[in-house]
């Protein structure tokens, strides 16, 4: 009900459609039946004639009865999207005024062109035409100047895309009015929306990035695919001359399609290999258009609408590829292999990992999560004065992990130069469990920052366990004392055997009771609990019965020096000590505050009780994120750990996804959930969705 009431201009329209179709028929009975068809409908020669009451009665029809749900879906869509971003009151405006400027220039543009003698523009000087579409777009592109960098680039070309291909392929008389519509809201857009327009002349002298080269090069090869398969569909004569497929030769187009779609996925990624292969296939191509339109133009051959377009084409896309050879420098997978630490999806080594160590241990890191960025199953990019990232690549996306070891730099610095260094990679950016901090830099950048967890951070100053907010934990060291458990630490490698065995069978019979595999990246297992500089707390009985276990990473403050402890591996003995971890918590708290340290990380629990970053996206990305944490709740007690964290009043922090757009949530949330379960079965994952 709320998004109705963001677009009531829209509904309204849409209701009157309607109501027009059902009250005269037209419904269920073409309008180009009735009598008063040429009445109601605009066209060239409604111009002509005078008939300027068309250009009104027109916008409510539609020429068939399957028409209505295509003409109501568009303007819906289009129309809707500009009342959402400009208000009722102006976008109604740009609707209507929209209209009007496309149809009546549309028409009185065709008019010229028959004057001509272009024959295809004679042809649809005698057309009839309805709908309400030419408003939508103008509206929609005026829209669009408003919208953030990114989102108004895919809209301007969604809309320029589709009215140039419609426009080449069929011809219509409405791709016409489309034509002029989009050009105009093109124009208008800024000054509508209150930003000064973009001067042609900065436009031409923008700079493109290697990003930008190798997707307008794709583009090339995805809008070839998409033309391929429309031209095998379509017979028509459009402004180009005859356009037709040969319905016996799919075979032949599906390969073409798939080959397309290949080699555009290569360039995206900045493959050198894939540069070679596009630039040798498109020279190949305009070679062949060449000799072909020699024989059209010595009338040995017919003349093809398609032959012409392949050959602008193709010239056009040997031309970007050549201009942008620069931005393809990217090896494949064996020459990653040999390639350095600054290059992403490098081979990861021991040397690198150690190098990531050291650099923690001397510079620190703005977040208390920052060890497990020293995993080994993480690789590290390393930029230049000792700038580091550690980060997961997954499904073609670089995940960052937590906030970036920044050496003698700026955070936002070594930030900006990984998410330079994943783009070059030909790999989707993004950044995971980062801090406040690291969100503040996303948001500068008009990126979304979006809260994936909350840290609970307990400070150990003056720390004491009185008043009745603390009940649980007293009430955990008084039934310790009573059954003679104590707290121990140890470093794992270094405790007796019998520790060390007890604790892997623990470990081991956690993993075994959730019929999932043991989650990984941000969540610690045994193995990352045998490092050296991680303590391990046991709650052990006077007959060296180990009840439960903790580990607590270090966590390195911006001079290097260990500062507190974060905690991450809990697991509790099956029918042991009750309150195992409130006493192993609450015990190493102490421990900890005792030797003099300021503070401890409970860590975050991951999609517990996570919010939105920013309102205009907080309420879709908490539906996604609470609906995974409740499939995952009974196998891995998420929320539940977060409502356990809570009896030690700790202060919470929040910890954030990162990513560039909306368009690139999905594909992040994929990612990271083939991270967290890179182990997992088909069959259990199968099992997982089922059981959601």
């Amino acid at each position: 009900m709320a998004v109705l009431r963001r677009v009531p201009f829209t509904i309204g329209v849409a209701a009157l459609i309607l109501g027009l179709a059902i009250a005269t028929g037209t419904l269920w009975s073409p309008l180009e039946s009735k009598d008063w068809f040429a009445d109601v409908a605009y066209g060239p020669q409604a111009l002509a004639d005078h008939r300027w009451w068309t250009f009104a009665t027109g916008a409510l029809f539609a020429l068939a009865p399957w028409q209505y749900p295509v003409v109501i879906g568009f303007f819906v869509l289009l129309s809707g999207l500009a009342e959402w971003r400009l208000g009722t009151k102006v976008a109604a405006a740009c609707v209507v005024l929209g209209q009007l400027v496309g149809v009546v220039g549309g028409c009185a543009l065709v008019l010229l062109l028959a004057e001509t003698g272009w024959g295809w523009a004679v042809r649809i000087s005698d057309d009839l035409d309805l709908g309400f579409s030419a408003g939508g777009m103008c509206a929609a592109m005026i829209a669009s100047a408003g919208l953030r960098r990114r989102w108004r680039g895919r809209v301007r070309l969604a809309l320029v895309g589709y009215t140039l291909t419609s426009l080449t392929f069929l011809g219509f008389l409405y791709d016409v009015e489309h034509l002029v519509a989009v050009v105009v809201g093109l124009v208008a857009g800024p000054w509508v929306v209150g930003r000064r327009p973009t001067p042609l002349r900065t436009v031409l002298q923008a700079t493109f990035t290697r990003r930008d080269l190798r997707l307008i090069a794709a583009g090339f090869f995805w809008w070839s695919a998409a033309l391929t398969l429309i031209a095998q569909v379509v017979d028509r004569e459009g402004p180009f001359g005859q356009i037709g497929g040969d319905p016996e030769s799919w075979w032949w187009v599906l390969v073409q399609v798939a080959a397309d779609l290949v080699v555009a996925q290569g360039l995206v990624r900045g493959r050198r290999t894939w540069w070679w292969v596009a630039a040798v296939i498109t020279a190949l191509s305009v070679v062949l258009v060449l000799v072909s339109a020699g024989f059209v133009l010595a009338g040995e051959l017919d003349n093809s609408g398609l032959l012409w377009l392949s050959l602008v084409l193709d010239g056009l896309g040997l031309v970007v590829l050549l201009w942008g050879r620069r931005a393809f420098r990217n090896p494949g997978r064996r020459g990653l292999r040999k390639a350095g630490p600054q290059s992403i999806g490098a081979l990861a080594t021991d040397a690198h990992r150690a190098r990531a160590r050291a650099l923690l241990a001397d510079h620190g890191s703005g977040n208390r999560l920052a060890w497990m960025t020293t995993w080994p199953q993480n690789s590290w990019w390393f930029g230049p004065e000792d700038g580091a990232v550690a980060y997961r690549l997954t499904s073609g996306v670089a995940i960052g992990l937590c906030d970036p070891i920044a050496g003698e730099r700026h955070p936002h610095e070594v930030a900006d130069a990984f998410v330079a260094a994943a783009r070059d990679g030909g790999t989707t950016p993004c950044l995971f469990s980062a801090s406040p901090v690291l969100a503040d830099w996303a948001r500068e950048r008009g990126w979304l920052a979006v809260q994936v967890a909350e840290e609970a951070i307990v400070d150990l100053a003056g720390l004491e366990f009185r008043g009745k907010k603390w009940q649980d934990v007293r009430s955990a060291f008084n039934q310790a004392e009573k059954q003679g458990i104590e707290v121990r630490l140890h470093r794992l490698a270094e405790a007796p055997r019998s520790i060390r065995v007890q604790v892997a069978a623990i470990c081991d019979e956690w993993v075994h009771d959730k019929k999932l595999p043991e989650m990984g990246f941000t969540l610690g297992g045994l193995e990352e609990a045998k490092d050296p500089d991680v303590w391990i707390a046991i709650a052990v009985d006077q007959d060296m019965t180990v009840h439960g276990v903790t580990s607590w990473m270090p966590i390195h403050g911006t001079n290097g020096q260990v500062e507190g402890w974060t905690l991450d591996l809990m697991r509790r003995l099956p029918g042991g000590f009750r309150y195992a971890m409130e006493l192993l918590i609450a015990g190493s708290c102490q421990i900890f505050r005792d030797d003099g340290y300021a503070l401890v990380s409970l860590s975050g629990a991951p999609l517990a009780h996570a919010r939105g970053g920013d309102e205009d996206e907080r309420g879709v990305v908490d539906t996604m994120l609470d609906r995974l944490g409740e499939v995952l709740e009974p196998y891995y007690g998420f929320r539940s750990l977060q409502a356990f964290k809570a009896k030690f009043q700790p202060r919470y922090e929040p910890l954030y996804l990162l990513v560039e757009d909306e368009a690139v949530l999905p594909l992040a949330g994929v990612a990271i959930g083939r991270a967290y379960l890179a182990d997992a079965t088909l069959g259990q994952l199968l099992s997982l969705t089922v059981k959601g």
